[in-house]
């Protein structure tokens, strides 16, 4: 296991369940940015969105150079058969809101940057590994995840981005952002979300309403995957 992993979330809801377990000591914060230590854990709150999650991730591996970043939390669900609670590995991230295609990018790359931000082979190893155990059987989903800082709450747009993106499982609003970051400092990085609505679906109620499970989820198997690097 590396010496150092960093955990992030975007929302303290998402982030709660490893306070409770870890009680960790903050050190450091600002106005939207709080990071706290926990042993040989290192606790990122980012805040929401991708401009508060690239901001957050600069300073982190600035100031505290942690070996890796894992990015938790909830997700709104693009694949039909996915449930709440579910848990989506991204193989692979990229922008569902960025569009340069004028400059023959593809949709979703970011002019001069990858075309999609793949999850680091040997975290998402270790995370199909973990997939495996009798306790995770058809709740751990692997593939493509969509970033953009629109909530996935009209049926339009939803609709619009399951037919641009078609291999998309999940979409958040701060992954793929967080990837990039992680992709600049050269840090292994690998996202995985519990889904809390499903796109287009009544999602800012479900959102509401499965916010707790998708957050347990998260931390549980995040635990897990944890026990399997430091077992490797």
């Amino acid at each position: 296991m590396p010496k150092t992993i960093a955990i992030m979330t975007a929302m303290p809801e998402e982030m709660e369940p490893l306070r409770a377990l870890l009680q960790p000591k903050e050190i450091y914060h600002n106005k939207v940015v709080h990071i706290e230590q926990a042993g040989d854990l290192l606790l990122l709150q980012s805040g929401i969105g991708k401009a508060n999650a690239a901001a957050a991730c600069a300073l982190l591996f600035q100031l505290f150079k942690p070996a890796a970043l894992l990015n938790i939390g909830s997700a709104g669900g693009f694949a039909h058969d996915l449930h709440f609670g579910d848990v989506v590995v991204a193989t692979e991230l990229l922008y569902s809101d960025a569009d340069a295609t004028c400059f023959n990018y593809r949709l979703g790359q970011v002019p001069q940057m990858p075309p999609t931000y793949p999850a680091d082979p040997q975290l998402l190893a270790a995370a199909q590994a973990t997939a495996q155990l009798p306790r995770f059987a058809g709740h751990i989903r692997f593939g493509q995840v969509l970033t953009s800082d629109s909530f996935m709450s009209s049926p339009s747009l939803a609709d619009r981005l399951r037919q641009e993106f078609p291999q998309a499982l999940a979409s958040d609003m701060e992954g793929c952002a967080a990837a990039q970051i992680a992709y600049t400092f050269g840090t292994p990085f690998l996202n995985l979300r519990s889904i809390s609505d499903i796109a287009g679906e009544e999602a800012a109620a479900s959102f509401d309403d499965n916010l707790e499970l998708a957050a347990n989820r998260a931390v549980d198997f995040c635990r897990t995957l944890l026990d399997q690097l430091r077992e490797a």
